[in-house]
């Protein structure tokens, strides 16, 4: 069975993941407030839809139950992740990876038992140590 994927939020994190996961076949639906994104997501994923989700009201007729994995590329404003994160909990969407603005914003994803916290910087940091310390081998 292909998997879908919901995609709340297309700042750069959230874009990013929707144009390699929609160049790797899987079907993708992008969701963001600002109408520009969301066109420039059209291009790509399977569907996109500009909405308002500063309510759980927001998400009533989107079937996120249909979705295999949901991510949400809010970082900035804690609430709207958690409201994201919460309808796609409530929805039964079995794995959600949300990105964490700070470590605050990642202990309150912990608690809502998120699948996966992504923290960029600190993830690129780790990185970027990673590749230094290989080149010096």
């Amino acid at each position: 069975m292909r998997k879908q994927c919901v995609i709340i939020g297309l700042g750069i994190y959230g874009m990013n993941i929707a144009k390699k996961l929609s160049e790797h076949g899987i079907e993708v639906l992008a969701i963001d407030k600002n109408m520009k994104l969301v066109e420039r997501a059209s291009a790509f994923v399977t569907k996109a839809i500009c909405m308002d989700i500063t309510s759980i009201d927001g998400f009533e007729g989107v079937p996120l139950k249909d979705f295999d994995i949901g991510v949400v590329g809010i970082g900035e404003d804690v609430s709207v992740s958690i409201i994201a994160c919460l309808a796609l909990k409530e929805s039964g969407v079995e794995r959600i990876i949300a990105k964490a603005g700070n470590k605050l914003h990642k202990r309150i994803l912990e608690k809502l038992d998120i699948n996966e916290i992504v923290l960029p910087e600190e993830y690129m940091g780790i990185m970027t140590a990673n590749n230094i310390l290989k080149d010096s081998e």
